[in-house]
């Protein structure tokens, strides 16, 4: 007679233990599920698909033009279980993670051929430097939070650039409610679905918008800084600078002569790609249309048929002018690195207290 549960001894004791292990398990891979955005590493996991943009098979065929500089890049996300705070919605910490992601996924993407002359060069000019590591440093971020997002609410974040200076280039971000705004159309991905484009679901734009953040970055290789302007131009996000103009100056620091060996080893997965990049970029071109017939074709999907003619006349002034006037709103946020002086290191303070430990009598 074969062993069942029905044959076994005691199975009524032996069914009363499986029912709620069994229930356990379930609520275990339930909490997983519905936290996964939070779980250790997928913030890191989250970043490097952000990260894959910067690969020529990853990129659009669509021409970049100074038409998209100022265009923002739309990033989907949702609230989780774990970011909750007392008053049961996102907490106010848990956005800032967010832009982080939202932020990489517009400098891989609108940056995408800047940064690969700047991590490849090796001549003279500002992106020279050997082969010294690339990277993109945070310099600053602020948040203003105008509405709460609730318990897995699905949200959009719509990152742009806002405006650069000599040394820093400011993005922003727009934490807005799921569909409540619809673009008149996606210029860089003119495929994708755009139902009911040019379309809102609320009285006004600015009703839809949950929080706005504002971040401040430079664009370094090694410790040599790049030009906000330079990368732009290497983007072919810049329209040609009239003669008058003289190149934009910036602070320069002499790139070490050894590249530190966490760097070196930081960056061989990047440069493993590549080359596997370049072969399927290779096989791709071998099958797939040339790339004029892909402008051709990038032109003739336009809307209206004259839209994609309408945003190259992009001229230098209007860049100018945009960027101008962004800049009034992203000096301050520049204003607080003069917060340093309210530091009162050496003054009397009020005591010292415990983050976690405070049960071990630690202190306070």
């Amino acid at each position: 007679m074969p062993l069942t549960l029905e044959t076994l001894p005691g199975k009524e004791v032996l069914a009363d233990t499986l029912v709620p292990s069994s229930i356990w398990k379930f609520l275990c891979i339930l909490l997983i599920i519905v936290n996964f955005k939070n779980l250790p590493l997928i913030w890191h996991v989250r970043l490097l698909n952000a990260f894959r943009f910067v690969l020529r098979s990853e990129r659009s065929r669509t021409p970049m033009s100074p038409a998209q500089l100022f265009q923002p890049l739309i990033t989907e996300s949702h609230g989780s279980l774990m970011e909750l705070d007392y008053n049961i919605h996102k907490s106010n910490s848990t956005y800032f993670q967010d832009v982080d992601i939202a932020r990489t996924h517009l400098i891989c993407t609108l940056f995408s051929a800047g940064i690969e002359q700047a991590r490849r060069s090796k001549g003279q000019g500002i992106i020279a430097g050997g082969n010294q590591t690339f990277g993109v440093a945070l310099g600053a971020v602020g948040c203003s939070f105008r509405k709460e997002i609730n318990p897995f609410e699905q949200y959009e974040m719509w990152t742009r650039v806002l405006s650069w200076d000599r040394k820093w280039i400011y993005m922003v971000t727009h934490f807005v409610r799921k569909d409540a705004v619809k673009p008149r159309r996606f210029s860089m991905y003119p495929n994708q679905k755009n139902k009911n484009a040019g379309m809102r679901s609320v009285e006004k734009a600015e009703d839809a918008i949950i929080a706005s953040c504002l971040s401040k970055l430079v664009f370094k290789k090694g410790r040599l800084t790049i030009p906000p302007e330079v990368m732009l131009q290497a983007s072919g996000l810049l329209p040609p600078r009239p003669a008058d103009l003289a190149l934009l100056q910036t602070e320069v620091y002499n790139a070490p002569t050894k590249q530190n060996i966490a760097h070196q080893i930081f960056d061989v997965p990047f440069r493993f790609f590549e080359q596997l990049d370049l072969v399927w970029e290779a096989a791709r071109n071998a099958l797939l249309p040339s790339s004029e017939d892909q402008r051709d074709q990038s032109r003739d999907g336009s809307p209206d048929g004259t839209a994609a003619e309408k945003t190259d006349q992009w001229t230098w002034e209007k860049v100018e002018q945009e960027r101008l006037r962004g800049l009034q709103m992203a000096n301050k946020l520049a204003g607080l690195e003069g917060l340093v002086g309210e530091f009162t290191a050496e003054a009397d303070a009020l005591g010292k207290h415990s983050d976690l430990w405070w049960f071990l009598g630690l202190t306070y």
